[in-house]
């Protein structure tokens, strides 16, 4: 590592931020957590994958110089997503990356893929809104970033995905009417699969979120076209 990564990490926009991530162990999760270390963040990476999620953290570590803690939780279970939200109680930033979500039509996708699908991309960030909503600090402008795997219209022949991202997006609106509360997004990927676009909306909303209103649903591509 040379001096100049450090010191471009330390001074970044980020820096004195602690930014908590699921679904980090790869992917969007991933993309997210190296790009918030690049901008100085320090990390709580949280996944299921217990060697590639250290794997990761090494990584971040050795290239962007900043603190990464890393906490093996499934937050489809109320019980584990509680333990990590004590765990990361002082997080500035809370981004949920959680959720894989098979595309096809209401009568083409078996009950229990439904059922799991919905646990990683629905329960689970429910689980930690519940969780992170009371333990976040209210004074700090605290910003919660949910990447909502979601057409962004109603979509038929992607019926799993509408009926869950529908779901999170009521909830991320309802949220959004709270007064001096955390100031929450919902990032919808449209379902285009590109992480790296995702992850780079994710650091621009995290590094100048007074643009955004509380409660807004929000595109990769319409973020980083600006």
């Amino acid at each position: 590592m040379n001096n100049e990564t450090l010191n471009a990490t330390s001074g970044g926009p980020l820096s004195g931020k602690n930014a908590l991530i699921t679904g980090a162990a790869g992917g969007v999760g991933l993309a997210a957590a190296r790009a918030l270390a690049q901008t100085g963040a320090d990390l709580c990476l949280s996944g299921i994958g217990a060697v590639a999620l250290e794997r990761a953290a090494t990584e971040i570590r050795q290239e962007f110089a900043v603190e990464v803690e890393t906490h093996i939780a499934n937050t489809a279970n109320a019980v584990e997503a509680e333990a990590l939200a004590l765990s990361c109680s002082d997080a500035n930033i809370f981004v949920n990356c959680t959720g894989n979500i098979p595309a096809g039509r209401i009568d083409s996708i078996r009950d229990d893929i439904w059922r799991k699908a919905w646990e990683a991309a629905v329960f689970a960030p429910i689980n930690m809104l519940r969780e992170m909503w009371s333990s976040m600090d209210w004074t700090e402008n605290a910003l919660i970033i949910v990447v909502v795997d979601a057409p962004g219209a109603s979509d038929i022949d992607d019926a799993c995905a509408s009926a869950g991202g529908g779901a999170l997006m009521s909830l991320i609106e309802a949220l959004g009417k709270e007064e001096n509360a955390p100031r929450i997004l919902g990032l919808v990927t449209g379902r285009s699969g590109d992480g790296a676009s995702v992850a780079a909306a994710i650091s621009r909303i995290a590094c100048e979120p007074e643009r955004f209103k509380s409660g807004t649903l929000l595109s990769p591509d319409a973020i980083n076209a600006e």
